[in-house]
């Protein structure tokens, strides 16, 4: 039975050679070539202006809106063509009235009744909940108004909105 031959160990040129090419090496990769680094800018966190005091809305009447925040919008078109259109809908089942406003780039609609003018509730209409709660200025905890999330028929998982009811 015949066995492979057996090599040696390296002589002493071929390890210097190894070493010589390991050290080239790593003084090619030392980052000479690449802009010095300083430390990281400091991490700015971005406040978002509320573009409605929704708050100060609570408890008004229809023409106390129609004044702070200007004319009226038409209706979009989802909640006139589609099952969103129960959202507009009181507890008895009849239709009341409703005001569309766009202030700042929130779009408002207000729904309220058309004998007494007041505003029964607001539904701000968005996809982000934080976005809607900071520009609105609304707080999840507060005791004047309950901030309820409205979900799309058609995806009930995408967000249509936050509906904001007054408590008292």
């Amino acid at each position: 039975m015949r066995s492979l031959p057996r090599r040696g160990c390296p002589g002493p040129v071929v390890r210097g050679m190894a070493v010589l090419g390991l050290c080239l090496g790593l003084l090619g990769c030392s980052g000479s070539h690449e802009p010095p680094r300083g430390a990281p800018p400091p991490r700015r966190h971005v406040q978002v202006a509320p573009d409605v005091d929704v708050p100060a809305l609570i408890g008004m009447s229809i023409d106390g809106l129609r004044q702070r925040l200007g004319p009226l919008q038409p209706l979009p078109e989802q909640f006139a063509t589609s099952a969103a259109s129960a959202l507009l809908f009181s507890s008895q089942g009849q239709f009341d009235s409703l005001a569309t406003f766009r202030t700042g780039g929130l779009l408002v609609l207000a729904n309220y009744d058309t004998r007494s003018r007041q505003v029964r509730d607001l539904l701000l209409l968005g996809h982000h909940e934080d976005s809607l709660m900071s520009r609105a200025h609304l707080r999840s905890n507060a005791t004047a108004y309950l901030v309820m999330p409205v979900f799309r028929d058609t995806r009930s998982f995408r967000l249509l909105g936050l509906r904001v009811i007054p408590t008292k």
